[in-house]
């Protein structure tokens, strides 16, 4: 690995006001020239900011796009999104995943309503305190509708400043992490902190990017110590440890009959928590054999398709899903799952399915239009 100094006589002179001005000064005319056009910038509403912020967590911008502008057209103010229902809420964020993060947003929204009487709260105590809201949501909310200077640091700030400073500090340690914050409060714009935190993520995602960085475009030159040392580019940031990806086994059972289908709805608990799904087994080892099948639906129904969906990778595991079409051997067979309910086919699209298994009910039952 190589070996980076990173001493207190190179922390100095990296860190003089005359380069931090410069790196700053940099940074936010790239930024005014070459910064993405969102629908959330340029708006000093912290309602929406943190409606954009929720939903760019875990998603990439071109995904969360058009989320955000169907989700701010339905719930225009915080006030609106604390009364709705969180199966509608649940509905319009099919697809994004995370569910966690729809749930929480209802949570802070009632919050907002209970607590502050319906307007965003203006203080970082007090952002910080809702649902949901940890410290990079709160300097982003704070700093753009507030200029508050407080400094962002997710993915995108830990990549830029571990290669302008070449640092090998870990990005996932406790060490690491406080550092990092450090950085960032150290490099972060008073002046202007929310358009200071744009730039930079903006960079980020933009130019020095986790693969193939754009180094040749890139605004701050040479005050970034690798530029042009591939070793480093492509070595920082670094992980000191990586996560596993664990392997998991879902075999559902469609149970159909001629108009309708059966559905259950997930607990509140792990993944998925409160969407719709089929009855489901789930295995950490393998698929359920044809005999295992049999068993598991009983003599009043009987499996005549097996369809395999792609795996569904999420961030620490890797789904294989396996549906299970099962059609009654009579007349009046109910499923021998406890806890389904009948819904008619074209209803389906009224209720809140995982990616993979929305995918699967849109392909084969065609939402009417």
């Amino acid at each position: 690995m190589t070996t980076i100094n990173n001493s207190e006589e190179r922390q100095q002179p990296l860190w003089s006001e005359e380069r931090l001005s410069l790196f700053r000064y940099r940074l936010i005319r790239w930024f005014v020239r070459n910064g993405r056009a969102l629908p959330w910038r340029g708006i000093k509403d912290p309602y929406k900011i943190w409606v954009s912020e929720i939903i760019l967590q875990q998603t990439q911008v071109v995904q969360g796009w058009d989320y955000y502008l169907r989700f701010i057209e339905k719930y225009p103010t915080v006030g609106a999104l604390a009364q709705a229902e969180d199966e509608e809420v649940l509905l319009l964020w099919q697809g994004l995943g995370y569910y966690s993060r729809a749930h929480n947003m209802l949570t802070a929204a009632r919050q907002i309503v209970d607590r502050h009487g319906g307007s965003f709260p203006t203080t970082a105590k007090e952002v910080s305190q809702l649902k949901g809201i940890g410290p990079y949501t709160t300097a982003a909310i704070m700093s753009i509708a507030y200029d508050a200077p407080l400094a962002v640091v997710d993915g995108n700030v830990y990549r830029v400043l571990s290669r302008v400073e070449a640092s090998e500090m870990p990005i996932d340690t406790t060490a690491g992490q406080k550092y990092y914050r450090a950085l960032a409060d150290r490099y972060l714009d008073r002046a202007q902190p929310g358009q200071y935190n744009q730039a930079i993520m903006d960079l980020g995602a933009m130019v020095c990017t986790p693969r193939n960085p754009l180094c040749h475009d890139c605004p701050l030159g040479e005050l970034c110590l690798s530029r042009d040392r591939s070793e480093l580019i492509n070595l920082l940031p670094i992980k000191a440890k990586k996560t596993a990806v664990k392997t998991h086994y879902l075999d559902y059972f469609l149970y159909l009959t001629e108009n309708h289908l059966f559905i259950e709805q997930r607990d509140k608990k792990g993944i998925w928590k409160s969407l719709y799904q089929f009855p489901l087994h789930y295995g950490t080892e393998a698929f359920l054999s044809p005999d295992e099948v049999a068993r598991q639906i009983g003599e009043a129904w009987q499996s005549d398709q097996s369809v395999d969906l792609p795996p569904h990778k999420l961030t620490h595991r890797l789904l294989n899903i396996r549906i299970h079409i099962c059609r009654p051997t009579g007349d009046g067979a109910t499923p021998p799952s406890t806890g389904v309910q009948k819904i008619r086919i074209e209803e389906h699209p009224r209720y809140a399915f995982p990616k993979p298994l929305r995918a699967f009910l849109d392909r084969a039952f065609p939402p009417q239009k």
